[in-house]
């Protein structure tokens, strides 16, 4: 069964916690309220989420990319379809 799409106009990204899950779950909460960013799925035990999965505009993504590029806290990166290897 195929992976669902983003809705037309936007992307999903994954939101990665480099060090500490602490970081992730504060983005998590900055983002509830936020009309244009959907959080998809989150990935890890409860209380120590280390991976989030988000639907949001490709342009606010990379403002969250440059954000987030120089810091020690959250990786941001193009959600990619899997698929199957030889």
């Amino acid at each position: 069964m195929p992976a669902p799409q983003a809705a037309p106009g936007l992307g999903r990204y994954i939101i990665r916690a480099r060090e500490t899950p602490a970081a992730l779950a504060a983005f998590i909460e900055t983002i509830r309220g936020d009309p244009d960013i959907a959080l998809v799925d989150t990935i890890g035990p409860p209380g120590q989420v280390h991976t989030a999965v988000i639907e949001i505009a490709p342009s606010k993504a990379l403002q969250f990319e440059r954000r987030f590029i120089h810091s020690n806290e959250l990786i941001v990166e193009r959600d990619q379809p899997l698929s199957m290897s030889d």
